[in-house]
């Protein structure tokens, strides 16, 4: 096994493998989107790293094994700098050893990453993939986050009576609106979660300019003119690629003031938010969360369906100082 760079012929193969890989995802769960099922659309993507030190390949004679890169981040989940490798760039060929080709690739990029100074590692693996997901954890990685999907399903509810009222929120709603934003960046830089520096200066300016973006909608849940909770959802801001096809729901934040909780008011606002979707024409509604969001998981979990794993290893980065002795 020859362990290289890039080259413009290994493009097809990787292209394939990447495919692959997503359509194995698909088949357990078809909801996902059909566009990364294409090979041709990686070619592009993948031409950006020809003869890039950053992408490592496993040749095993003329035939592509295996393969690993990602991109770089400033202060990843601290202050160091770090690394994610997305699904698209890593991979082991059909017929391959993955309990020892991807810790011999990782091996290699552990090293060029850690020379740049890069100490935070990701890596997002396909759900479906359990081998993939047992070799990261004996290479030192834990959980992040999990995105998720479900369809466009209403969620049964038990008969409720009481004064909530579910609607779209308009503009003139975000000065109350404010505290709530507010209660969900407190609560998720608390225990254990410890998300840093997710604070607003100005919830009214940034939440007025992100509705103006078409797809972008706030729905809220009101008792006597108090707002109480809310829902985030939009069609642009998605986080994984493979379902950026304009017709996925996003779910990017919720919140609902604690001592409203335990009335279904999540389940709400999320029907709500799904009758619209159905008389848009999406097809899905995705989400991702941090799985240290205790009271987020529990909801999440019940109502959508993981497929996709974000794990995470941090290296001491005083292993450098050491080297330089």
């Amino acid at each position: 096994m020859n362990f290289t760079n890039l080259q413009k012929n290994n493009i097809e193969e990787i292209a394939k493998i990447i495919s692959d890989n997503y359509k194995k995802a698909k088949l357990t769960l078809p909801l996902l989107s059909e566009n990364f099922e294409n090979a041709e659309m990686h070619v592009k993507m993948l031409e950006r790293y020809i003869d890039s030190d950053e992408f490592i390949i496993a040749v095993d004679g003329e035939k592509v094994a295996g393969f690993i890169s990602g991109f770089s981040i400033n202060n990843f989940k601290g202050t160091a700098k770090g690394v994610l490798s997305i699904p698209a760039l890593h991979g082991i060929a059909e017929g391959y050893d993955k309990d020892y080709l991807y810790p011999e690739l990782y091996r290699r990029a552990c090293q060029m990453w850690v020379n740049s100074e890069c100490y935070t590692h990701g890596v997002m693996v396909y759900v479906n993939d359990k081998d993939t997901i047992d070799t990261w954890m004996l290479n030192g990685f834990g959980m992040l986050v999990i995105d998720a999907v479900r369809p466009l399903e209403i969620i049964t509810l038990p008969k409720i009576e009481d004064n909530i009222v579910i609607r779209k929120a308009e503009e003139a709603d975000l000065h109350q609106l404010a505290a709530l934003f507010q209660g969900l960046d407190s609560h998720l830089a608390s225990p254990p979660i410890y998300l840093y520096n997710h604070r607003s200066e100005n919830y009214v300016d940034k939440y007025s300019e992100w509705l103006k973006i078409e797809g972008n909608l706030l729905w809220v849940a009101e008792l006597d003119k108090k707002i109480i909770g809310f829902i985030k959802t939009n069609t642009t801001e998605i986080n994984m690629d493979e379902l950026q096809d304009g017709a996925t729901m996003g779910v990017s934040g919720a919140y609902v003031l604690p001592e409203y909780r335990g009335n279904h008011i999540m389940a709400r606002l999320l029907n709500v938010a799904t009758e619209w979707a159905i008389e848009s024409g999406i097809k899905r509604c995705a989400t991702d969360f941090e799985t240290t969001n205790i009271e987020g998981r529990r909801f999440w979990l019940k109502h959508f369906t993981p497929y996709c794993y974000s794990m995470i290893r941090r290296v001491d980065e005083r292993i450098s100082m050491e080297q330089l002795c």
